[in-house]
């Protein structure tokens, strides 16, 4: 047994004329069909010679009676694929053709193209309402830019883009059965000699493109939830983009408060950090404190600030400024309270919210966003500056 190679399809499995020419093709250079897939072709190596090949659309499984007159005519079983039956005989050893009459063998394919057309009308409906599902978590989305960021959005257009292309194809392929059909009915036998060298190009063009993206979506789930995770901020310095609180209060009573959860996570300061193709680098970032001795100034209870932070480094900065008015959009939730925008040179642009114990401060610079929220005394104005300090 000679080695098998494998070739990638590439071209339409009704093609059958161009099918056939192919396999011809490649038993003149040695490679002579053995297995025959949608996606992959088997040659086992041997020696060149010309062989012709015929593929047959049967809806059951040939007989050995059957077999046995194909064989009688010269004409020998191979492979198959689904209802396509492929038969080869070598030059001039075959005394028939496997169809004499195009106008029967039209009508053995009329079957397929109504099956294939039934399931083009039921894609075609589930495709629009895919697209149309799609088109509208953005559309009607208060914040898409915050969605694109934190989602799957690259990976929701591969999708999309995939599966046009799976529908192009069925559409492709309803056309070559329709017209083959057609072709036969008006009595012209199918071009055993078929071009097929232009085809197949378009279609290695097509699966250089569409396949990566295929695997893309696969690929993107698999390195967010290697890039996501959850852990305790720690006490001293560290090299993430934030303020401290105990940066902010100044009271000497001032200490950490914890809240350890069962997998030693403590929740109360906790560093969470996420991955996406449009923002590579996400953390959001809570911190929680309280001081003793001292209530808040509606004497609701032991003063306790908390400050979470939330940090975007996006692949393209020109999503920062849409970025940054989708999270005002999404936290600043009073529609009475005053988006203020503050010059600061450490900043493209920088906005500040204050609703009375709850002092939020927007900003980007280049392709970084940053939002930070602070419950407590201090006056928002006196964060900005030790924020843009540590920022830059």
């Amino acid at each position: 047994m000679g080695k098998i190679v494998k070739r990638l399809m590439l071209d339409d499995i009704y093609a059958i004329g161009r099918n056939e020419s192919w396999f011809s093709g490649m038993a003149s250079q040695g490679l002579h069909l053995k297995k025959f897939g949608r996606l992959f072709v088997d040659f086992e190596k041997g020696e060149a010679k010309e062989t012709n090949y015929r593929i047959d659309y049967l809806k059951e499984a040939p007989a050995q009676e059957q077999l046995d007159v194909y064989h009688d005519c010269g004409w020998n079983f191979i492979a198959n694929n689904g209802y396509f039956y492929v038969f080869f005989a070598d030059e001039k050893a075959y005394t028939t053709e496997l169809h004499t009459d195009p106008v029967e063998q039209g009508f053995t394919l009329s079957e397929l193209n109504q099956r294939i057309k039934n399931n083009l009308i039921i894609l075609s409906i589930a495709m629009l309402l895919f697209l149309g599902m799609m088109i509208s978590i953005y559309s009607f989305n208060d914040e898409p830019f915050l969605l694109m960021m934190e989602g799957q959005f690259v990976q929701q257009i591969f999708l999309v883009l995939v599966e046009l292309y799976l529908f192009y194809s069925i559409i492709r392929n309803y056309r070559v059965v329709r017209n083959l059909k057609q072709s036969l009915l008006r009595g012209t036998e199918i071009d055993h000699n078929q071009d097929y060298r232009k085809a197949r190009l378009w279609g290695g063009i097509l699966a250089g493109i569409f396949l990566p993206m295929a695997l893309f979506t696969i690929i993107i789930p698999v390195v967010e939830i290697a890039q996501t995770k959850d852990y305790t901020l720690p006490e001293g310095n560290t090299n993430l983009p934030i303020i401290r609180l105990a940066e902010i209060e100044k009271s000497p009573g001032f200490r950490r408060e914890t809240d350890f959860s069962g997998n030693n996570l403590d929740r109360a300061n906790r560093v969470s950090c996420d991955w996406s193709l449009l923002a590579p680098v996400q953390y959001e970032i809570d911190e929680h404190g309280v001081v003793n001795g001292e209530v808040w100034e509606d004497n609701g209870g032991v003063y306790s600030p908390s400050i979470t932070t939330r940090y975007y480094k996006l692949t393209f900065g020109s999503m920062a400024e849409n970025l940054t008015l989708n999270l005002i959009n999404r936290y600043v939730w009073r529609d009475n309270a005053e988006v203020k925008e503050v010059n600061q040179r450490s900043f493209d642009k920088l906005y500040m919210v204050e609703d009375g114990s709850r002092k939020q401060i927007f900003a980007y610079w280049d392709n970084q966003v940053i939002h930070v929220t602070y419950y407590g005394k201090e006056r928002i104005e006196d964060i900005i500056p030790p924020l843009a300090q540590k920022i830059s």
